[in-house]
């Protein structure tokens, strides 16, 4: 019976243990279970809020909400929230702390997690940290809805409406309904995603899902296997655009600098689909015929980064620029970058770049790299390689090549570069020739020679460009023309005729920037036309600004026949003349101050050179002291009249001009009617003797604007009352002159004495 007894204890003892155990099995679990939770997340660094936990008997562990925030500076901020969290708990490997799984299965029917980090190095958990989570892995998973946000600096992944199921003995599903990734370089969302998963040996594999048109992830496996050794990876499968992309990423961060190793290749990627798929504004085609891609270290540890790429695009176009291949290899290694070719191929132009380049240190030291390197080019068609870089293909032709080396360091440039040429176009002006030595210095760019022929026209020079802020430069140009007409399509000969060449012959002497020039024209039958000019014109000024530079300019015309001449009009003004003068310039182009004087003997206009004036023959003298001319005389003829005037021209500005003109024969005006534009003026022989005698009128407007007008004084007679202003300031009209719809100021002039006229007034004075 003593054993009997005993065995009944022992049954007795085990059953009430086995009855606590049952009893007090749920109130232990949990508040262990939350005990740990606060532990850990203690370490860690976080505030952990726990809000229900059930743990009945052999049956899965339930949290009703767990909330989970990061208590550091704003460099690093994580919170977590999930609820209604059910964890089947793998007891064996719990109690005997044997190594394996924890967690059988876990359940969320709401994850929500925030990741906000400024500084790239900040580290989110420590290693014991990352040890326990590759542990907490479990063997299946299911998340029924989830929201993830992930900010680092400024690049974001937001993740919206998002399912997952994942486990080893059957494939699962993974779903969303929004994913969103924005940088400063790419914005691309993609909604309403479906695909499946497979979990096994803690690398969970997605795959199946398409992610937009032309764009579908065949597999993508994150392999967390070695989460708690801080490592994890990611290897893809995409099918892109009518070609494949796949890339193998790593990141470890176990030590005190981080390391990702990314390796990658493209093919036969049809940049058509995908200028279609992000929505480019302007047409891109072409094919990523091949591409590879290596990198290693960290990006905010330069002098651990390793890296290459090598890449070929066939047939590239975007907008007006093509080619038939771009070939770009490059390497990084101990903060250098390696150029080892830049290729591009235009059906015969090829140009060529390689060279090397030290890894700048800052962000700003991006646009003023330190590279040394070599340029080879070779281009037959010109006008297909100015297009590559957006320029209008019809304004360049012929053939170039370039040879030489250059290289940048701090700032400042170095190499030599020869340039040669021939049968070339520019802006339509054909080159026969170019030839080109150009030697950089640290500096200063040095031009050893130029040399530009076109038929028996020339330019030669040297000469050197400053590096520094003000870029002066100084040199000397040399050049002559067999025609001036050919640069100047504006000049132009008589109407229906040929024009004459006009040679010229220009030499310039250039002290920073300040150009000294002299030259001589010599138009056809007349006397040479010498000039000589002095102005600074410094790189990057415009016309505002030049009009307010100090100038010097000298012409000397003795004689000149208008007839042989060139005209600045079209069509010609002149038929015939001799326009005679000296003038001299100072001061500014803005408020120039004008010394000289000026003769037109003889002028004879054809009849549709003017067709704002009635005019057939002109002669005047004008007298030029400072800002002020005075009209000597002005001696017009229409077919029936002439007119004689003097007047003055007062310009103390350029956009301020005033002419005044006053008849010293009487001149009438015969226009009734009050007009808004004048487009016309006619001289015609006043027959009405009562029409208001205009004794003075006047031109005012700029000299480069439009906006001028004219304004009739009329003397204040008795007989013209009729016709007056009624507030005495004389009639003012605006000039559109040349405009379609013809508008005619018209003024009288005593008619021309004919011959006629002579023989009848004889015999009266007979007869008297």
């Amino acid at each position: 019976m003593p054993r009997k007894n005993h065995l009944m204890l022992v049954i007795l003892l085990a059953l009430l243990l086995t009855l606590v155990i049952i009893v007090f099995a749920p109130f232990a679990v949990s508040n262990g279970v939350r005990f740990w939770i606060w532990w850990r997340a203690r370490q860690e660094g976080f505030v952990v809020s726990v809000e229900g936990i059930d743990a009945p008997f052999l049956s899965p562990l339930v949290i009703h909400e767990i909330h989970l925030k990061s208590t550091r500076d704003n460099a690093l901020r994580i919170e977590v929230t999930a609820t209604d969290v059910k964890v089947a708990l793998n007891l064996k490997h719990l109690l005997l702390h044997m190594r394996g799984r924890l967690i059988r299965n876990l359940s969320i029917e709401q994850f929500r997690v925030e990741l906000r980090r400024s500084t790239p190095n900040v580290q989110a958990l420590t290693r014991q940290g990352w040890a326990t989570l590759q542990r907490l892995l479990p063997e299946s998973l299911n998340i029924a809805k989830a929201e993830v946000r992930v900010e680092n600096g400024p690049n974001l992944i937001l993740l919206r409406g998002g399912s997952l199921s994942a486990s080893a003995s059957e494939p699962g599903r993974f779903s969303a309904a929004e994913i969103m990734i924005a940088s400063p370089w790419l914005h691309q969302t993609f909604s309403q995603l479906r695909g499946a998963t497979h979990w096994e040996a803690n690398r969970l594999t997605l795959g199946g899902l398409t992610l937009s048109r032309g764009l579908d992830l065949q597999s993508a496996a994150a392999d967390l296997s070695r989460l708690g050794k801080q490592r994890v990876g990611l290897q893809f499968d995409l099918d892109a655009f009518g070609g494949k992309i796949r890339g193998n990423v790593s990141h470890e961060w176990r030590s005190q600098h981080s390391n990702w190793k990314i390796a990658g290749g493209a093919s036969d990627i049809s940049l058509a689909q995908t200028s279609d798929a992000f929505g480019f504004a302007d047409r891109v085609d072409g094919l990523i015929h091949a591409a590879n891609f290596t990198f290693r270290g960290n990006l905010a540890e330069p002098d651990r980064v390793t890296a290459s790429l090598w890449s070929e695009l066939t047939g590239p176009t975007w907008r007006t620029r093509t080619a038939e291949a771009i070939m770009l290899g490059a390497a990084v290694y101990n903060r250098k970058i390696q150029l080892q070719q830049l290729y591009i191929r235009q059906k015969t132009n090829q140009f060529t770049l390689s060279g090397e380049a030290t890894f700048p240190t800052t962000s700003s030291g991006w646009l003023s790299p330190d590279f040394r390197g070599n340029i080879s080019a070779s281009i037959n068609q010109l006008g297909d390689f100015a297009a590559l870089f957006g320029a209008n293909p019809d304004d360049f032709a012929g053939k170039i090549s370039v040879e030489g080396a250059m290289d940048t360091r701090d700032r400042k440039f170095g190499g030599r570069l020869s340039v040669e040429g021939a049968s070339l176009t520019f802006f339509q002006m054909g080159v026969d020739s170019l030839t080109a030595e150009l030697n950089l210095k640290a500096t200063e760019l040095e031009v050893e020679q130029l040399e530009i022929t076109r038929k028996n026209d020339s330019l030669t020079g040297q000469g050197k460009i400053e590096m520094s802020h003000e870029n002066n430069y100084s040199g000397t140009l040399d050049a002559r023309a067999d025609n001036l007409l050919d640069y100047f399509s504006r000049f132009r000969g008589s109407a229906g005729k040929k024009p004459n060449p006009i040679p010229i012959d220009l030499h310039a002497t250039i002290d920073s920037s300040n150009w000294d020039a002299h030259g001589v024209i010599r138009v056809p039958d007349s006397s040479p036309i010498s000039f000589t000019a002095n102005f600074p014109l410094r790189i990057g000024t415009d016309w505002n600004a030049f009009q307010l530079s100090p100038v010097n300019i000298t012409v000397d015309f003795p004689w000149i026949l208008l007839g042989k001449g060139p005209q600045l009009f079209h069509p010609g003004i002149f038929q015939d003349g001799i326009l005679s003068g000296n003038i001299s310039l100072s001061e500014t182009l803005q408020c120039p101050r004008i010394i000289g004087d000026m003769q037109l003997v003889n002028g004879k206009l054809s009849g549709d050179g003017w067709p704002s004036f009635n005019v057939t023959e002109a002669s005047s003298r004008i007298s030029f002291t400072g800002n002020h001319a005075a009209v000597e005389f002005l001696n017009v003829a229409t077919k029936d009249a002439d007119l004689l005037l003097r007047g003055e021209i007062d310009f103390e500005t350029v956009n301020d001009v005033k002419i005044k003109m006053s008849g010293a024969t009487p001149l009438f005006d015969l226009t009734a009617q009050q007009i808004d534009c004048v487009s016309k003026i006619n001289i015609t022989p006043a027959t009405l003797t009562l029409a208001p005698a205009v004794a003075e009128f006047e031109f005012r407007g700029g000299v480069f604007q439009s906006g001028w007008t004219v304004t009739l004084q009329e003397t204040n007679g008795l007989e013209s009352l009729a016709m007056l202003d009624p507030d005495g300031g004389g009639r003012e009209f605006s000039l559109c002159l040349g405009t379609s719809e013809e508008k005619t100021l018209l003024l009288g002039a005593l008619p021309r004495a004919t011959p006629g006229d002579e023989t009848r007034a004889k015999p009266r004075d007979k007869r008297r």
